[in-house]
């Protein structure tokens, strides 16, 4: 079989699922995604590579499935641990944001996060090359994309910088695309927005991960919902040469002296439901990252000020460290969550303002709100009030 033919029973699976536009139809068929994964790593850390021709059809099969591919790692500073830096998303992924993007013929966009390059490449292929930027942390991503779409006769304007920082030279952006995870949105995206801009990104946290519609509503200001699909996508970061968001990720040492110890009636397993992640994460002040521990019963969350808490799945104990109970925080906004109904991350929503940093506000952006303070690193907020059906609720 073809690539061509791959190309085309693709797009067949992702019109049936529902999340391929006609829009976007020809693009996924006429654009070749092998040429811009040429090789990939399987969740074993084996690499498959197409220029192997025992390997080839076992490539063009998984480059034409709906499955993200790897195709970076990176060995983390101090833990020794090999991360993926890069990959190719999963084809249906993609074309769900590239319609939340609600792209028009002559709209520029800028994407964060070159990556491969595929993504720019079905842009430029929509839009013609002049009106799609992209930017990577990673000169030799960018290169490697530059030197794919020019063998299919795509030149996307890319370049190697820092992605919470746009492009400033080529702004203003009808529309801002981010296939990386961010834990706040960057103002300077908002800034560089046309009038009717739309962003569409992943806004991730310890405990949830939410893809997210902005409009911009006023000079410097977007605000919009977050939608059902999580994107888990790798977190933007400022080094090319570090898998970390941030150096505080890793060789973290769990100080028990000062440990207290309590049992929970919130089973960790519920913090998976979406909505409630989201809940925890505009609730929670400074989560950093959820934990794994050589027992699977063992869950744990910790807290850029050095606060943690583990949770033995099994028996519901609690030991707590730190300046802050965080594991108590979590019961809280579980406690909010319920009494609200158990609601959804759609019911959620977001604002993003260059002068006052983003707010996260449930059912009504202009009535009671959760607040989230402004932060160049990590999600931090008071839940001061929310709005349950018609009525005012008072809660915190």
């Amino acid at each position: 079989m073809s690539w061509q033919q791959r190309a085309r029973a693709l797009a067949d699976d992702l019109t049936a699922l529902g999340a391929l536009d006609l829009a976007w139809r020809e693009a996924f068929e006429q654009v070749p995604r092998h040429v811009f994964v040429p090789r990939f790593y399987q969740p074993d850390g084996t690499l498959i590579e197409g220029a192997d021709p025992d390997a080839r059809d076992e490539w063009l099969d998984a480059v034409y499935r709906d499955d993200s591919l790897t195709t970076q790692r990176l060995v983390e500073p101090g833990s020794g641990r090999i991360v993926p830096t890069s990959s190719s998303t999963r084809p249906s992924l993609m074309a769900l944001m590239l319609r939340m993007l609600d792209v028009r013929d002559g709209h520029s966009v800028l994407e964060i996060g070159t990556g491969t390059g595929y993504n720019a490449a079905l842009l430029a292929y929509r839009l013609g090359d002049h009106r799609v930027t992209s930017i990577d942390i990673d000169p030799d991503l960018v290169e490697a994309a530059r030197i794919a779409a020019h063998r299919i006769g795509l030149a996307p304007y890319l370049v190697a910088g820092e992605g919470d920082k746009g492009v400033p030279e080529r702004a203003p952006f009808d529309r801002v695309l981010a296939t990386c995870a961010v834990p706040t949105i960057p103002t300077q995206w908002v800034a560089q927005l046309a009038d009717r801009g739309i962003i569409v990104a992943d806004l991730r946290a310890a405990t949830s991960s939410s893809l997210v519609t902005l409009h911009r509503t006023a000079e410097g200001i977007a605000t919009g919902r977050f939608h059902p699909t999580p994107g888990y996508f790798m977190w933007l970061r400022p080094r090319a040469d570090d898998p970390r968001r941030d150096e505080q990720e890793s060789n973290f040492i769990y100080d028990h002296t000062a440990s207290r110890h309590s049992t929970t009636w919130l089973d960790p397993a519920l913090l998976a439901e979406p909505g409630l992640g989201l809940m925890v994460a505009a609730s929670v002040p400074d989560l950093i990252q959820s934990v794994t521990f050589a027992d699977p019963l063992t869950y744990g969350l910790r807290a850029r000020d050095g606060s943690w808490a583990k949770v033995d799945k099994d028996s519901n104990d609690v030991v707590q460290s730190g300046q802050r109970s965080v594991w108590n925080e979590i019961e809280a906004a579980a406690l909010h969550w319920e009494r609200l109904g158990r609601p959804e991350p759609s019911r959620f929503g977001l604002t993003v303002s260059t002068d006052n940093g983003q707010q996260v506000w449930f059912d009504d952006p202009d009535g009671h709100q959760v607040r989230v303070q402004e932060s160049e690193t990590n999600w931090g907020c008071d839940v001061r009030s929310h709005v349950v059906s018609d009525d005012v609720e008072e809660v915190g």
